[in-house]
């Protein structure tokens, strides 16, 4: 019964994406100009001619570990800050308003001003920090408040220690959020940190690779390079994703 479920699963996909991909065809007939859309097949051409370039899964693997680590760092201190905000209320109001300058600011805007500050390499990894702290830092702290005040006093009725008490109280309650703010985040921080890159254009860097077919006019590599970052977008959702929720169930926590 599973096997026929997945199979039909996989039938359907395949026949959406074969839709997609005659309208597109059909699209690149009406404009007839290779210059405004590449036609499906000259794109899967250069796809496959690019995939035997070594310099190609650098530059997909050089933008991409720029933007993890600014997306961990955004976690790390988003949890730790959030933690901070909530024991003390003067904290919390101090850091409001730059969380939602965060929030507010273009990341062209930002781009511009962290490109004066740091080196070229290191604008994707801020700007990718910029954009998903202000996520992670407002649910993880929604989920600390919304923590059942009843649940708090029983644990301090049985001695809970303070690890304890984390674990088996605080962490069921904030993982929804937190979860929530990781999935948002994710695609949030890998569309950022690409437009910060054509912005800045770092060497071997997704951004800087789109910004060369803009001027070049080769529009099937354009294609190409945004069906890439597209692709590993979704690839690093899931693959974060999976990692969390194992974690969690190997914690005893299961959502």
């Amino acid at each position: 019964m599973k096997i026929f479920i997945t199979k039909n699963k996989w039938v359907s996909k395949t026949a959406i994406l074969i839709v997609w991909l005659l309208f597109w065809q059909i699209l690149f007939i009406m404009v007839n100009k290779e210059v405004l859309i590449a036609s499906p097949i000259h794109v899967f051409q250069t796809f496959f001619s690019l995939c035997l370039e070594e310099s190609f899964w650098f530059t997909i693997f050089s933008s991409l570990f720029r933007i993890l680590i600014g997306y961990l760092c955004s976690v790390f201190f988003g949890i730790l800050f959030a933690i901070l905000c909530y024991r003390s209320k003067i904290l919390y109001e101090i850091f409001l308003p730059a969380v939602q300058v965060m929030k507010a600011t273009p990341v062209a805007s930002f781009s511009i001003l962290v490109l004066l500050w740091v080196k070229t390499d290191m604008v994707p990894v801020v700007i990718s920090f910029l954009m998903v702290f202000p996520s992670i830092w407002t649910n993880v702290r929604i989920g600390i408040s919304q923590t059942k005040k009843q649940y708090l006093e029983m644990a301090k009725v049985y001695g809970f220690s303070p690890l304890k008490t984390c674990r088996y109280i605080y962490l069921p309650s904030v993982l929804p959020y937190f979860i929530s703010a990781c999935h948002a985040g994710i695609g949030m921080a890998w569309k950022a940190g690409i437009a910060a890159e054509v912005i800045c254009t770092p060497p071997a860097s997704i951004g800087k690779k789109i910004y060369e077919t803009k001027i070049y006019l080769e529009t099937s590599e354009l294609f190409v390079w945004t069906i890439c970052a597209i692709l590993f977008s979704i690839l690093l959702e899931k693959c974060f994703l999976k990692l969390l929720y194992y974690f969690t169930r190997k914690m005893g926590i299961f959502l």
